[in-house]
């Protein structure tokens, strides 16, 4: 006769009735079990034994997708938001720029076109707002390069052209071949120049004089009108 009982891992073990008493091993969770006076059928289900079959591990998966992915997730996220803010910066013609007012004329030297001049027009009060981080913001000064016809055209910074608007100092300066410069001190270092830039377009014309000129100052030629 033999003594029919079960493991609580589901383990289901049959042994002879000699062993009634006495203490075995459960062969599959190593459990030390009693036997039992008589079989235990009224226990005897089919509970299955451990399966040996590979578990899903959820939490080692969470944790290998945070580490492989999730940093490129977020650099990808960052780039896609850079590349919208730059589009609707670029789509609304808007940029950390001051209002600014479009400035071109001509540098003239006793009547004739000056070539290879440089201007410069500095706002005598730059300071224009307030950033988002509390700082002031202040206009930049604007350049221009005369060309052989003695043109310029205000450039505010690469590719964006004009001039703060408002008062600005003047200052224009030519270089001869060994870069000594060609104009009076009254024109660039020493200058008294001044012009007011106003929104929309204007034209601004300057007739200087070499150091070599001993008469006074020349005026500047009138402005035309916009």
């Amino acid at each position: 006769m033999s003594i029919r009982f079960s493991c609580s891992c589901g383990r289901k073990l049959k042994v002879s009735d000699e062993k009634i008493g006495m203490k075995v091993l459960c062969s599959s969770c190593g459990a030390t079990l009693k036997v039992p006076k008589k079989s235990m059928d009224e226990y005897w289900q089919d509970v299955p034994a451990k399966s040996d079959e590979a578990k899903v591990d959820y939490a080692g998966g969470l944790k290998t997708f945070l580490v492989n992915f999730l940093p490129g997730g977020l650099v990808i996220a960052l780039m896609c938001w850079f590349a919208y803010f730059l589009s609707n910066q670029i789509l609304t013609g808007r940029g950390n720029y001051p209002p600014l007012g479009q400035v071109s004329g001509k540098v003239t030297l006793a009547g004739q076109p000056l070539p290879n001049a440089t201007i410069r027009f500095a706002p005598k009060d730059p300071i224009y707002g307030e950033g988002q981080n509390g700082k002031r913001l202040a206009a930049s000064v604007s350049f221009g390069v005369t060309d052989d016809n003695g043109n310029f055209t205000l450039m505010y910074v690469k590719d964006v052209n004009g001039a703060y608007v408002g008062m600005h100092k003047v200052t224009i300066e030519a270089k001869d071949p060994s870069g000594r410069e060609r104009l009076r001190p009254e024109f660039n270092g020493k200058s008294t120049l001044e012009r007011e830039v106003k929104a929309g377009s204007q034209v601004m014309d300057f007739d200087v004089q070499s150091n070599e000129s001993t008469s006074a100052i020349a005026t500047p030629a009138p402005q035309a009108e916009p």
